[in-house]
């Protein structure tokens, strides 16, 4: 074959590539590129692209370990420099990504692809004025009509709680693409219906008629459901909400069958009890851990300690979870360990010594810190054999109020799958219970209940009751949480930006028979 020949075809080789990575099919990109770099390895671009398609499919280890071969040989390639950035913050791997953005920026300051990911790395660590900051650096005509600049600054200011300019630049987003839909999610969850912005819901309601893409559609049916919720009518609300989670459970490959094996794993685990011991903190700060299913009221728990200006709210850190997952699991479900006592007790100092030094790139003033991911309920025993001596906080509220909260919320987190319809919820939720019944047994005296019924009836008292718990001294300021300015990424909100309100509280009633079933399933 002549080269030029053989240069055509491995164009067209190339351009088959990108049109299935273009279609996220990512597994064929892979299987194609490996073919054709054992023939052409010195191509950088296709070492790049077989590395984001490990990326599309979560396996951002692999695509680093391609990436960091390449940059050796070009270290200045800023494209690279950028999904190295890119792939480190999506593993929480917060000082290497900054170094390889900020560099990507010392070459070409103008790069906004990596402004852009370094922007996603500030709000990742709460430091929503240093996003805007470096998005705003880009504020221009030709930027003004870029979706992704529009969407990541109204991002910014939204989880700064500035939602005056994230309106502004949300709206952008729906002038440069009207089918598009995650900004009018992003608006729903800032906006009272009843009190303001019919002109958004009259533009959703025709949106809805337009041929949109099956994720677009699913967020403007969440979108449609909080509007007419807001409304007071509920019948139409269920309506899209079932339509959006219909759409979701669609795209989800989410198998309840395989969280049972989870949870019934990590019993195992913990199944014989250990005793405390204590180990060499790195830092002496106090950790409190706030846990509890998705909308118990762990947003709301940490808005009002971190208004004590002494305590920093550091909000869901995916520090455990990734630490339980690599310690005690082979594969999804698979356990590397029968029993704890197998593990070597130093692993949990160096997890104690990681957690910590994952906090540094925070830049953490504080002596007091809250971490409040929800889903460390399913970690309590491995909470306290790395923190002996924290606080764990569980949120407890009506069944029915959290499984109805997590069905019409739309969660971009895939640990949320089993939210899509009522039988994973109820099964989820039932597992929940199971769950935290078998820790209370272990550690009943260590773990405190706080229940968002009373809390909200009567949040002087049990304000108090939680920072006597927290052994924390009392704050006026603790009442006026919604004064806090710390950062929220939450879809909560909204909701802590206001004083304490109770309307929440049973609401699932008011949407009908429907939800009956829900009830049932549930223990």
């Amino acid at each position: 074959m002549s080269a030029l020949n053989e240069n055509i075809e491995l164009e067209k080789k190339v351009k088959s590539i990108l049109a299935f990575f273009s279609a996220g099919n990512y597994e064929e990109v892979i299987l194609r590129t490996k073919v054709l770099l054992k023939k052409y390895p010195d191509l950088i671009d296709l070492h790049n692209i077989l590395a984001l398609a490990y990326n599309g499919i979560n396996k951002q280890k692999e695509g680093i370990a391609i990436l960091e071969d390449v940059i050796l040989k070009q270290p200045k390639n800023i494209h690279i420099l950028n999904n190295l950035g890119m792939m480190h913050s999506t593993l929480n791997n917060f000082n290497t990504s900054y170094k390889f953005l900020n560099k990507a920026l010392e070459i070409k300051p103008d790069f906004f692809q990596a402004a852009n990911n370094l922007s996603i790395l500030y709000l990742k660590v709460n430091k929503a004025n240093e996003a805007i900051e470096v998005l705003k650096k880009f504020l221009n005509k030709e930027n003004l009509k870029n979706y992704i600049f529009n969407f990541s600054l109204g991002n910014a200011y939204q989880q700064g709680g500035d939602f005056k300019n994230a309106r502004i630049y949300y709206k952008n987003c729906l002038e440069i693409n009207p089918n598009k839909a995650d900004a009018d999610k992003a608006i729903s969850l800032m906006t009272n219906y009843k009190k303001d912005d019919s002109k958004h819901l009259e533009s959703m309601k025709k949106k809805i008629n337009n041929k949109l893409s099956n994720i677009d559609s699913m967020l403007l049916n969440y979108s449609l459901g909080k509007a007419y919720e807001d409304l007071g009518n509920y019948s139409k609300s269920l309506n899209h909400l079932k339509m959006a989670n219909k759409i979701n459970d669609d795209l989800s490959d989410y198998k309840i069958e395989d969280e049972k094996k989870i949870f019934n794993n990590i019993k195992i685990i913990f199944k014989k009890n250990f005793e405390k011991k204590d180990r060499n903190y790195i830092s002496n700060k106090k950790i409190i851990f706030i846990v509890g299913m998705p909308r118990s009221g762990t947003s709301l728990v940490e808005q009002i300690l971190s208004s004590n200006k002494k305590i920093y709210g550091a909000g869901e850190l995916p520090f455990i979870t990734n630490f339980a997952e690599n310690l005690f699991f082979k594969d999804k479900t698979k356990l590397k360990y029968q029993t704890l006592e197998k593990i070597e007790e130093n692993k949990f100092d160096n997890l104690n010594r990681s957690y910590f030094e994952k906090l540094n790139f925070f830049n953490i003033k504080e002596n007091i810190i809250t971490d409040k991911a929800p889903f460390n309920f399913k970690w309590i025993g491995l909470i306290f054999k790395i923190f002996p001596n924290c606080k764990i906080i569980h949120c407890k509220r009506d069944s029915m109020d959290i499984c109805w909260s997590n069905y019409k919320n739309f969660f971009r987190s895939l640990t949320m799958g089993y939210s899509n319809n009522f039988n994973n919820l109820a099964n989820y939720y039932n597992l929940y219970l199971d769950l935290m019944k078998f820790w209370k047994n272990k550690f009943e005296d260590k773990i405190y209940d706080i229940e968002y019924e009373k809390l909200v009836h009567n949040p002087e008292k049990e304000i108090q009751n939680l920072v006597n718990y927290c052994e924390v001294e009392w704050s006026k300021d603790y009442l006026n949480f919604h004064k806090n300015k710390k950062t929220v990424t939450t879809a909560s909100l909204a909701q802590v930006r206001s004083p304490m309100y109770k309307s929440s509280v049973r609401k699932w009633e008011k949407f009908g028979e429907e939800l009956n079933l829900l009830k049932k399933l549930i223990n």
